[in-house]
């Protein structure tokens, strides 16, 4: 067997092992309640890839397995996006009222750049309908993915979170994936530095990354239950709660 074969193999197979390890272990540290988007994603996306290599001899049934899985990615990580939004913004209540707009600005912006960047890409083919809107979603959720990303390392002294919070692990797992497949696809799209299969391996390192890092942020021993806080972050942003809820209840 070449070596590239081998690579292109332990790719694939890597993130079906490690993203069903993590969806055990949510399950067994019942996390399911807390981000249950992300656990569906962490089930549903190794059963698909497992079915892609049933498949993978068969033209039809995996370009239907894979465009179906491909249109159930892009919605669940836009939900993964909504989910991790509203964990983090929950506890304080004068968020709420502008994280949906805030949210829905970025993401028409996102839409508008994956347009531009998906017509400037395949204006010398046709593509189907079809596979026209699953991609042009895909890069604005990967573009939205990316831009939350910097988005959240940017507030988390405001919202008194650290590096091990599962919420961060979370965002930059997806981050760094998407950051990754947008650069790439400048690449190979518009400078033509790498070939397709160059891509294809760089984009599946780039996913294997981002498992990687769910797998470091989930499957890590958990803090020993003896341990006592002495206290909690003193954040700006509580305290801006705290006199805002009290202003509201006079």
């Amino acid at each position: 067997m070449k070596a590239s074969n081998v690579i292109t193999m332990a790719l694939w197979i890597t993130p079906i092992v490690v993203q069903s390890i993590v969806a055990i272990v949510m399950f067994h540290r019942q996390l399911v309640k807390i981000f249950p988007i992300f656990f569906t994603y962490n089930v549903l996306i190794p059963t698909r890839d497992i079915l892609l290599f049933i498949v993978r001899k068969y033209p039809n049934p995996y370009s239907g397995t894979y465009w179906l899985g491909e249109t159930i990615a892009v919605a669940l990580s836009l939900g993964v996006i909504c989910e991790v939004i509203w964990h983090l913004i929950r506890p304080y209540s004068f968020l709420r009222r502008y994280a949906l707009r805030f949210f829905w600005l970025i993401a028409a912006g996102a839409l508008a750049l994956g347009l531009m960047m998906f017509l400037s890409a395949s204006r010398s083919s046709q593509p189907d309908p079809l596979f026209e809107t699953i991609i042009l979603l895909e890069r604005s959720v990967r573009f939205l993915q990316a831009c939350w990303l910097i988005v959240l390392i940017l507030l988390m002294s405001r919202l008194g979170l650290t590096w091990q919070h599962y919420a961060v692990g979370i965002t930059t797992g997806f981050g760094v994936y998407s950051a990754s497949d947008l650069a790439l696809l400048e690449l190979r799209a518009h400078l033509h530095w790498i070939t397709n299969g160059m891509m294809v391996i760089l984009n599946s390192t780039a996913y294997n990354l981002a498992v990687i890092i769910w797998a470091v942020y989930f499957v890590r021993p958990r803090p020993k239950a003896g341990i006592v806080v002495a206290s909690l972050p003193n954040t700006e942003i509580s305290r801006w709660n705290e006199e805002l809820s009290e202003y509201l209840n006079q």
